[in-house]
């Protein structure tokens, strides 16, 4: 009888990763485990603090998600000027607890995968050192860029960030453009890949309906610092004033949620907008289909999710030219404007909503299907955990 070979056992240890707290936080990192589990055996430590005053120190939560093993361990965070010390202590002793039960419950890891430095490398640097395991990085945070490196202070934590980076196999940043910035900090690694974010292709797809070039959409978390909702209200009112048949979506939930929908309202646009809340997996899809276009007008992006499911859905993108959105939408994906510049922006959406430049559906979607499937991208990960295991 012939051996079958087992599946490799990758374990994901995420910076960032949804939860009932926050549900938005770091789904594009549970869309890749959800791609690499397809050909892999994916569990996930996610190890993070909460702000409560009853229950246990430190509380496991175990849970199947998509087929997913998923550990969350949370933290009871520390107040005072000691907090910071004895939360860092917390997390190290969490991260050790939680790797100890989930190796128990499901085997021996074969490769670890960090998504999102820092402190998520703990466990996976300590293995490598003493158990040999090899790990690779995925990055996908924005402090790496100009505008942000003040975020990265304290001479320890970039030790740390170093001393990760040097002993992984690969570091795969979400495109080029954050994998050059983190280089520029003096990160440097001789095995630097890109590897994109990844879409549901069979969640995400062409709409047999023809909306109606007069409507636009936009999905974010709501943060006005790097997502400029309101520089993007501005422009869409002032695009109002000219056509008042023109309409505006806004999808998802965040900090600055309440604040953009009253200064919507200020900016007497209530008739011309609807902010229609948190919408997840299947419940998202349909505003993709409703709607012709998809506008973004951040400050400081790396790779947006909903852009990609913007183009497997074959909508018309208008977003500002940050980050690797412009690489993104090369060859006609999409329209791009400069950040901050919202009479470019009214232009754009003016010219979207008259039928102008309008990008091919069945192209966007080609895109997708050859360069972010749950295939695309998993092959790409799975080639370098065999290459790390070899090395």
């Amino acid at each position: 009888m012939e051996n079958v070979a087992q599946p490799l056992h990758v374990v994901f240890f995420p910076a960032w990763y949804p939860s009932e707290a926050d549900p938005m936080s770091g789904s594009f990192v549970k869309t890749h485990a959800e791609a690499v589990n397809k050909q892999c055996k994916v569990s996930v430590l996610y190890v993070f603090g909460e702000e409560r005053r009853d229950g246990d120190q430190v509380q496991l939560s175990f849970q199947e998600e998509d087929g997913i093993p998923t550990l969350r361990v949370s933290y009871k965070k520390s107040p005072g000027k000691l907090g910071k010390l004895m939360d860092m202590w917390l997390y190290f002793s969490a991260s050790l607890k939680g790797y100890k039960q989930l190796i128990t419950q499901q085997g021996k890891a074969d490769v670890h995968h960090i998504h999102v430095l820092t402190r998520a490398s703990f466990i996976p640097l300590l293995m490598k050192w003493s158990g040999k395991i090899p790990y690779i990085i995925t990055e996908h945070w924005s402090r790496y860029q100009k505008a942000n490196r003040h975020q990265m202070k304290g001479k320890f934590h970039l030790w740390f960030t170093k001393k990760a980076i040097d002993n992984s196999y690969a570091v795969c940043p979400v495109n080029k453009e954050l994998g050059d910035a983190m280089q520029e900090m003096g990160f440097t690694h001789p095995r630097y890949e890109s590897i994109s974010n990844v879409v549901d292709i069979e969640r995400f797809k062409l709409t047999t309906e023809e909306p109606s070039l007069k409507r636009f959409l936009h999905v974010s978390c709501f943060d006005e610092k790097p997502k400029n909702t309101k520089g993007l209200l501005r422009a869409f009112q002032a695009a109002v004033k000219q056509d008042p048949s023109l309409f505006l979506t806004l999808v998802g939930d965040g900090p600055d949620w309440a604040e953009s929908k009253a200064y919507a309202r200020e900016l007497g646009l209530d008739p011309y907008v609807d902010f229609a809340g948190l919408k997840l997996g299947d419940a998202l899809t349909p505003f993709f289909h409703e709607n012709r276009h998809f506008v973004l007008f951040s400050r400081y992006e790396n790779q947006p999710v909903v852009l990609l499911e913007a183009l497997a859905c074959g909508m018309n993108i208008i977003s500002s030219k940050v980050g690797g959105i412009a690489a993104l939408l090369a060859d006609g994906r999409g329209i791009l404007v400069e950040k901050e510049d919202e009479t470019a922006l009214t232009d754009a959406i003016l010219k979207a909503s008259k039928g102008m430049d309008l990008a091919d559906s069945q192209k966007q979607r080609q895109y997708i299907l050859e360069n972010h499937s749950f295939e695309a991208v998993a092959n790409q990960y799975i080639r370098l955990y065999r290459a790390a295991l070899d090395a």
